[in-house]
């Protein structure tokens, strides 16, 4: 090797080290880190509101499913593609013997169980044997 060859390697090695010699504390400690999620509180708007199945809309569960689950939508405005995408993540969520068809206790269930571990507030799974 020659030694300007040597050279742009030391400098460029200096370059990448340099990035690595970083001071002080950094975390995610901010205040937007450290509050419960909480679902969009307002009426959902945007094209894709209509495309929504009606558990997603008109249940509070729903809405929380949406807006927690689905950055696009935290601000409450819901396009036709976010629309689509919960349409079908819920539908394969709450379907639990995978027969391709939900019922209301299939549905009322998996409202209930997504919504709770999205917000955190999810119960602890049943004592085996009951």
């Amino acid at each position: 090797m020659n030694k300007r060859a040597i050279t742009l390697l030391t400098v460029l090695g200096g370059f990448v080290l340099s990035g690595c010699a970083t001071t002080g504390r950094h975390g995610y400690s901010g205040h937007e880190w450290n509050e419960p999620r909480q679902p969009y509180g307002g009426e959902l708007t945007g094209p894709g509101v209509a495309l929504l199945d009606p558990w997603l809309l008109d249940t509070a569960e729903g809405r929380a499913v949406v807006t927690l689950g689905f950055s696009e939508a935290a601000n409450g405005f819901v396009s036709e593609d976010v629309a689509n995408r919960a349409n079908i993540w819920f539908r394969r969520y709450a379907d639990e013997n995978c027969d391709m068809q939900i019922t209301d206790p299939e549905i009322r269930t998996a409202l209930v169980t997504a919504a709770g571990r999205y917000l955190g507030t999810e119960a602890p799974p049943p004592p085996i044997g009951q």
